[in-house]
């Protein structure tokens, strides 16, 4: 499955902004800026709770297993999640005496786009993906990232209360109203980087942290409002990761189930785990790591 294509919505007059900041002042502030990498992943959901972080660093490591040379970027400099997997990562490679694929991570500590940009520089010149991690919030660096992204991947719990920043539904048929407020910020950005010549951004929601199986009957409820959701507001429906022990037990080491079959010392890898987070990197449909071009400069034009 290809680029999906986002819903047009009734246009906004142009002087109408949204949350205080028109998208098109977002848009350009990231196009006019220069880099060199060649994809951006963003992780992103308004709603706490979802996974972002877990799947962001498993995003990160199973793409640098597959050769990819990666930078993972924290914006949450409060909790710093990500940044701290990652240094766990790091300090066990160190006092075990394996190679592990490894993954360039910074924190972004002075949010805004300009700095964002200056440390994807300083920190991951060569790097060919850019995995960004977002906090649970609507802030300026957010929209940013979002607005960034060759691919915005948005975790979300099976539930109604998570699915109403996506959508708000009928509560008694369950039909589409409207777009949620986090899928309009989604939908105004991506249609003001078509409106600015820009390539179209890939979102994929992924049902996340499911408990047994797809969660009961709620949870079937909510994976068939997400196919009705989905062409109403834009984006394709991928997998996530279930809740699982086997996950939980790595992170403090900053491991994934991928990485087990480096440590001979530690259990074998969970089978059904592995081929979650395989069929994950599968789903984000990027070129090879040989086939993977660092860009020079500006984002890409459709």
């Amino acid at each position: 499955m290809g680029v999906v294509e986002f819903a047009r919505r009734d246009p906004a007059p142009a002087d109408v902004s949204i949350e205080g900041e028109h998208p098109r002042r977002v848009v350009a502030d990231v196009a006019r800026r220069p880099h060199h990498f060649e994809q951006v992943i963003t992780v992103a959901n308004e709603k706490g709770g979802a996974g972002k972080t877990t799947l962001a660093a498993h995003i990160a490591v199973s793409l640098a297993s597959a050769g990819y040379r990666v930078l993972a970027i924290d914006l949450d400099r409060r909790q710093r999640s990500l940044s701290r997997f990652f240094a766990s990562r790091d300090a066990t490679a160190r006092r075990l005496g394996v190679g592990l694929p490894m993954v360039r991570h910074i924190v972004l500590n002075q949010t805004s786009g300009a700095m964002l940009f200056q440390e994807i520089a300083r920190a991951g010149p060569d790097c060919q993906v850019v995995v960004i991690d977002a906090p649970g919030a609507d802030s300026p660096i957010v929209r940013r990232a979002i607005a960034m992204a060759d691919k915005l991947v948005t975790p979300v719990n099976l539930s109604f209360v998570d699915l109403d920043l996506l959508a708000h539904l009928n509560p008694v048929t369950q039909d589409f109203v409207s777009a949620g407020c986090f899928a309009e910020a989604v939908q105004a950005l991506a249609e003001t980087r078509a409106e600015m010549g820009l390539a179209a951004t890939d979102w994929i929601v992924v049902p996340n942290r499911v408990r047994g199986g797809a969660g009961g009957k709620m949870g079937e409820a909510c994976l068939a409002a997400l196919g009705r959701i989905s062409p109403r507001v834009g984006f394709r429906i991928g997998s996530g990761m279930t809740e699982r022990a086997a996950y939980r037990d790595l992170q403090l080491l900053g491991l994934t189930q991928l990485d087990l079959q480096h440590i001979p010392s530690l259990p074998r890898a969970h089978t059904v785990a592995r081929k979650e987070i395989l069929r994950l990197h599968g789903e984000l449909q990027l070129d090879a790591p040989g086939q993977v071009r660092v860009r020079k400069a500006g984002l890409v034009p459709a």
